[in-house]
C-alpha cells in the first residue's frame, strides 16, 4: 500500500490523543480507546486511523503490542 501525504496528517493527529492523555514515551494506550477518540475527534474514518497507524510505526513514533499502541521516544519528541 503507498504512503499518502495524509498519512502523515493522520499519524499526528493521533499523537495528538497521546497528547491528550498527558501521556510519557513508553507509556501506552489500548488500540480499540486510541481507535474509537480518533473517529469521536473527526479525524478521519477508521480507515485512516489504521493509515496513520502504520505511518506512525514506519517512522518509529509508536508501536503495536497486542491490543495496545506504546507511544516511542521519538512519537513523544514529535508531540
Amino acid at each position: 500500500m503507498a504512503t499518502l501525504p495524509a498519512d502523515e496528517d493522520y499519524a499526528r493527529a493521533m499523537l495528538t490523543l497521546f497528547a491528550a492523555r498527558a501521556a510519557r514515551a513508553g507509556q501506552s494506550l489500548p488500540l480499540e480507546e486510541l481507535r474509537r477518540a480518533f473517529v469521536v475527534a473527526n479525524f478521519g474514518r477508521l480507515a485512516d486511523c489504521e493509515a496513520g497507524l502504520a505511518y506512525a510505526e514506519t517512522k518509529g513514533w509508536v508501536s503495536r503490542q497486542l491490543d495496545r499502541v506504546r507511544l516511542a521516544a521519538a512519537g513523544y519528541a514529535e508531540i
